[in-house]
């Protein structure tokens, strides 16, 4: 015997949202390529060559090589996928707004001495998503979400924990006499025994005709570096860099399924989640640049970042529509955690010709399976299985940098760059999500590597300067909208442009 029970209640019994995975930790510890317009027009390839604000954050000797004191501010635009869930799809900001002061020493091996503070919007989460998905159908079978849900029941059932959000919004429930008094969004197996009882036999879900996603994240991350750098000799460069990050990451998302019932009917349902992290951090910077041959333009530099410190804190809700009827809505108490990135190291070339033209390279490598969650210091069971995995479907990530510079006068300046980020997981990444947790989103994206390509236009006039950039960035993914052996991805994108325009003056 079979008893199905579809119009439901999403509901759960949970006070704490324990929202970010290994998915999300990727998130904050990656920069976009953004600063000043001449440092993104070069593919933020100016590690060695310095003597730009936006090193601060990348090579901090590069500011070693200021002679005069400056000060910048940028103003960009990002312009992405089109709005979706109210959102729009593009972005106008202050990117990038900084000073350095050089100071002339002039007594033993110093040349200068420098101090600086630079802003810089290190990471914008604009990106909307609207994508049918694709391959629901294996043979004769409808895959579907209520299948994953239906599984975390069956455990939440077998250890008697009805904490989490997913198996409890799934599960029929009944008073003290037997009655029902909750609906859930899965069926109940029974079979009829011979003395006449029924022995329930498990939780079970139903295939779905057709299923869509429709999500986006907005908000950022902003970053402070405030700078300590020397000249030796004019041969080598000293830099050193505090940093401090502010998190406002917003999620919301919006999945749909028809379901095919056994009985020849449908229910259409609609689940909404919207998550809030906001949080603070802070890290240090370590650079060094030399130039071995006094007698040649050529220089090399390397860098060393420690881990961010991150402290963050989750606030969630979600809501619950069948057949375009309200059914249930909940928001979820704050919940206060910690992030810890990976070290990150770097190394750089740079060469010039003169006042006309400058090349640079630079690499930068960070083992993103050393991410770490905690809480107060401490690997709680969630993070603890959240961390085993994060070591197993993570991985060393590999940035290039390569950018040129042309000056055909003294006042104005061509330039060009591209710009290059590995992938951060392995091919085969897959979300956890286990029984007693509160977290309510099946879906999850194995993110492909980024490709950057930028360019630049430069004019100085005496005291200040004027730059202007492009930079278009392109990025392809596999989505999966729940977690099945079956289901195959589909292949969404996360392509945009972005213009920006520095104003600087030099005194």
């Amino acid at each position: 015997m079979k008893r199905l029970f579809i119009l439901a209640s999403f509901v759960a019994v949970s006070t704490t949202m324990m929202a970010q995975d290994m998915f999300e930790a990727t998130n904050f510890a990656t920069k976009d390529l953004n600063g000043t317009a001449r440092y993104v027009g070069m593919g933020g390839a100016l590690g060695a060559l310095g003597g730009e604000l936006s090193t601060m954050g990348s090579n901090p000797a590069g500011t070693g090589l200021f002679r005069k004191s400056d000060a910048a501010f940028t103003l960009g635009g990002v312009f992405g996928a089109k709005g979706t869930l109210g959102h729009d799809g593009s972005r106008m900001s202050l990117d990038n707004a900084g000073i350095i002061i050089s100071l002339p020493v002039d007594e033993g091996s110093v040349r200068n001495v420098n101090f600086g503070i630079n802003y810089v919007k290190s990471k914008n989460f604009l990106f909307n998503q609207d994508t049918p998905i694709e391959n629901l159908t294996v043979g004769s079978v409808n895959l579907s979400q209520t299948y994953q849900i239906a599984d975390l029941a069956n455990l939440a059932f077998d250890n008697d924990v009805w904490s989490g959000a997913l198996a409890d919004m799934s599960a029929p429930l009944y008073d003290d006499n037997g009655n029902l008094t909750k609906y859930g969004l899965i069926g109940e197996n029974f079979e009829t025994l011979a003395t006449g009882e029924e022995r329930f036999l498990g939780y079970t879900g139903f295939g779905a005709d057709k299923a869509n996603m429709r999500k986006s994240t907005y908000g950022g991350i902003t970053q402070a570096d405030v700078n300590l750098s020397l000249n030796a000799l004019d041969k080598y460069f000293f830099g050193l860099s505090v940093g401090l990050y502010d998190i406002d990451y917003n999620r919301e998302s919006f999945y749909e399924e028809l379901l095919a019932l056994p009985d020849g009917t449908t229910a259409f349902y609609d689940f909404n989640n919207w998550y809030k992290t906001t949080g603070d951090g802070v890290d240090l910077k370590l650079g060094f640049i030399c130039r071995p041959i006094d007698d040649s333009p050529f220089r090399f530099g390397l860098n060393v970042h420690t881990p961010t410190w991150f402290r963050m804190d989750d606030i969630n809700g979600s809501s619950l529509y069948i057949n375009d009827t309200f059914v249930s809505e909940k928001t979820y108490d704050p919940y206060s955690y910690d992030l810890r990135t990976p070290w990150k190291l770097g190394c750089s070339l740079g060469y010039t010709i003169d006042n006309y033209f400058a090349i640079g390279a630079e690499y930068e490598y960070q083992d993103l399976s050393t991410l770490k969650y905690s809480e107060d210091g401490h690997q709680t069971s969630y993070f603890r299985t959240h961390n085993d995995l994060i070591s197993k479907c993570l991985k060393g990530q590999n940035t290039f940098k390569v950018g040129m510079e042309v000056k055909p006068t003294d006042e104005f300046s061509i330039r060009a760059g591209y710009n290059y980020v590995s992938a951060p997981m392995k091919d085969d990444a897959y979300k956890v999500i286990a029984y007693d947790s509160p977290f309510t989103e099946t879906d999850y994206t194995n993110w492909k590597g980024i490709n950057r390509f930028t360019v630049g236009l430069g004019y100085r006039y005496k005291g200040g300067y004027i730059d202007v950039a492009y930079q278009y960035s392109g990025q392809k993914g596999d989505f999966y909208a729940f977690d099945d052996i079956d289901l195959k991805p589909t292949e969404i994108e996360n392509n945009r442009s972005q213009v920006m325009c520095t104003l600087g003056f030099r005194f």
